[in-house]
């Protein structure tokens, strides 16, 4: 019978390309603490290091028949150990990047799309609204909105007198809240 313990790194490694389990128990034995050690060390966290130990083993045993070393066998459990760990490291950070942004997004508050249609909702209603006023009251309010003009200016373009225009908008104001106002609460 084999004595395990007693074989180097290089006889354990040609055991185990050969399929040899006790050859592959050995190896893991061998290096689990001192890789888990190193791991911890770089990592602070015990459960994420024997994650990251595990997975190297589990890696080594599945590719075992196929591995070649170039290096000696703890040179390349090392490096296998650094490169999960640098894998893990940088899924945090792209994981806590993607939170933070996610976070900044939720503070700000601003849902562009749920806005742009409300206030197109709200335009279309307030341009229905204005529509319905009575003909002489929306010619007036429609001069002094959306073109701009004075109550002077729509008074000579209409030949009324300026309070008559003062009068039909403000008329037109209080037609409006009174139809848009719950329509206002509903979309702000």
């Amino acid at each position: 019978m084999v004595k395990y313990n007693g074989l180097s790194d290089t006889e354990l490694t040609d055991l185990l390309k050969s399929g040899d389990h006790a050859a592959y128990t050995e190896i893991y034995h061998r290096y689990w603490p001192v890789l888990f050690r190193h791991a911890r060390k770089m990592l602070r966290d015990d459960d994420e290091a024997t994650d990251v130990v595990q997975e190297v083993f589990a890696t080594f045993w599945s590719k075992s028949a196929e591995l070649i070393f170039t290096v000696s066998l703890s040179s390349y459990l090392y490096s296998a150990t650094r490169n999960k760990i640098i894998d893990l490291v940088n899924r945090n950070k792209l994981k806590t990047n993607y939170l933070v942004s996610l976070q900044a997004f939720i503070d700000k508050g601003e849902f562009i799309t749920d806005n742009a249609v409300r206030e197109h909702e709200l335009s279309n209603q307030i341009e229905s609204e204005i529509a319905r006023l009575p003909k002489k009251m929306r010619q007036i309010f429609e001069l002094s909105r959306k073109q701009n003009l004075s109550y002077k200016q729509i008074a000579d373009e209409i030949e009324i007198s300026e309070g008559t225009v003062k009068k039909q908008i403000s008329n037109a104001i209080k037609i409006l809240k009174i139809k848009l106002g719950s329509l206002y609460f509903l979309f702000f």
